[in-house]
């Protein structure tokens, strides 16, 4: 026993005690937490009210509680540093949790239960229309709360709801797969996430579907590994082929990918159906990297950095490039132009802006509006340092709310909120790398005055050359 674990006085080792006041501050802190949750929901659930349209509602007052609506949602979004989608999200949520889930949100408040643990008891029960039924479910399942984690309690509250839900589970079923979607969450180190929300058992034979393929590939590797028959005498070719030791979850993703792309696993090689890509993306590759003189990564508007290989896949496949100057010392974009004609100040905006300029929002270009920061009415001119991307949704509420924007100098934004907060929004760098001297030398071998710094005359404004 060590000296910190020797029993005192008592008979009870002092490392007992310490352990004790952590476990009761943890517990204490959870409450906490519980407690400023509740407060949260509440707060959330009167802005919602605030907002509502009332019932009655002219066609031009549903309209002007709409918009205020975006603009408060905004002015939430903003001072959390969270999406407005999310804001949307917590209002609706928070207004019914207070509305029909009253008895969850009391004992939230009272530390007796989690957040998770009032999520999951949300939407179990969402369903349920009848108040009686669902004031007995939600007692139920505070009941079972109280010894379950969200985890297990989410299982137990789907069997305990359907004693009380009206219509049937075929039912539910049908108006649940009408909301069939594609979800992409971006990932760390080139990666993300693509998640189908789709019924259950497509989704479960897609995965059988593709453990099957994948359980072939690995039986079709038959004696790569050096097991079959011979006689042992061999000249050695044999040891230059390479051996497939993809695991089972990594082909299955292989398969998952080149059958979406090229409409078949024909070679179950990962990347094969990146040369099937014939979207609308922005991609930003140095020119030595397009050439293969340099590893630098190139960027994906809204994501960025991907890998070399990929991008040079990519604009193999493009049906026209642009070139894009930048500062290297800054990564601000100086000028664009192409070897197609196009109109050169759309052409800047959109490789300088990547997404619509209201902060947190990232709707990209194609899908944006090019807005007069200065109305062009008010005098306004149609010049990139008053001009920016802003999606139709913050487009309108800049024109028509409280919200307010200035661009301050070309290409930075300041918008105002309704509530007098302000959140600067400034163009992201196209180039987010370090210096790379071996870089600067290949281009200096290859004589293209754009790629270097010129000393600007003075009082020179640094404008792009349209």
């Amino acid at each position: 026993m060590s000296a910190n674990s020797d029993p005192g006085a008592d008979g009870v080792a002092p490392e007992f005690f310490r352990v004790v006041r952590l476990v009761d501050a943890f517990e204490a802190g959870r409450k906490r937490r519980s407690i400023d949750d509740a407060a949260e929901i509440r707060v959330l659930a009167d802005a919602a009210a605030a907002v509502a349209r009332p019932a009655d509602a002219t066609p031009d007052r549903a309209r002007r509680a709409e918009l205020d609506r975006r603009a408060l949602v905004a002015d939430l979004a903003t001072s959390a540093r969270v999406s407005e989608w999310t804001v949307t999200r917590l209002l609706s949520e928070a207004a019914d949790l207070c509305e029909r889930f009253a008895g969850g949100v009391e004992a939230l408040e009272r530390g007796e239960i989690s957040r998770p643990h009032l999520s999951v008891i949300h939407d179990a029960g969402a369903s349920i229309v009848d108040d009686t039924a669902r004031a007995e479910f939600v007692g139920l399942a505070l009941e079972r709360a109280a010894n379950l984690t969200p985890g297990r309690l989410a299982a137990v509250l789907r069997v305990i709801a359907e004693r009380f839900l009206e219509r049937t589970l075929e039912e539910r079923h049908k108006e649940a797969a009408a909301g069939r979607r594609i979800e992409v969450v971006d990932l760390p180190d080139d990666m993300a996430a693509l998640t189908a929300i789709m019924p259950a058992t497509l989704a479960h034979g897609i995965e059988d579907r593709l453990t099957q393929q994948a359980r072939s590939v690995i039986t079709a590797r038959g004696d790569a590994d050096g097991d079959g028959e011979g006689d042992g005498d061999g000249d050695g070719d044999g040891d230059d082929v390479e051996i497939d030791e993809r695991t089972m979850d990594q082909l299955r993703v292989d398969i998952f990918t080149d059958t979406l792309l090229t409409a078949g696993p024909d070679d179950c090689v990962a990347g094969t159906g990146l040369r099937a890509i014939r979207a609308t993306v922005q991609v930003t590759i140095p020119v030595l990297t397009m050439t293969g003189a340099s590893t630098e990564p190139a960027l994906l508007a809204g994501y960025g950095p991907i890998d070399p290989g990929a991008a040079r896949i990519l604009a193999a496949g493009a049906v026209g490039w642009e070139r894009v100057m930048t500062s290297p010392v800054t990564g601000s974009v100086l000028a664009v132009d192409r070897y197609r004609p196009g109109p050169a100040l759309n052409r800047f905006l959109a490789a300088r802006d990547e997404h619509c300029r209201f902060p947190g929002c990232r709707r990209p270009v194609w899908r944006c509006d090019v807005d007069h920061t200065i109305p062009a009415a008010d005098g306004g001119p149609t010049h990139h340092a008053n001009l920016a991307h802003l999606c139709r949704r913050h487009h309108t509420l800049k024109g028509v709310t409280a919200w307010s924007v200035e661009q301050v100098s070309p290409g930075v934004l300041v918008w105002t909120s309704p509530t007098g907060r302000r959140h600067t929004d400034r163009p992201e760098p196209t180039v987010r790398f370090t210096f790379d001297q071996t870089a600067t030398h290949l281009r200096a071998m290859m004589r293209e005055p754009w790629l270097f710094p010129a000393d600007d005359p003075p009082g020179s404004s640094g404008a792009p050359p349209f």
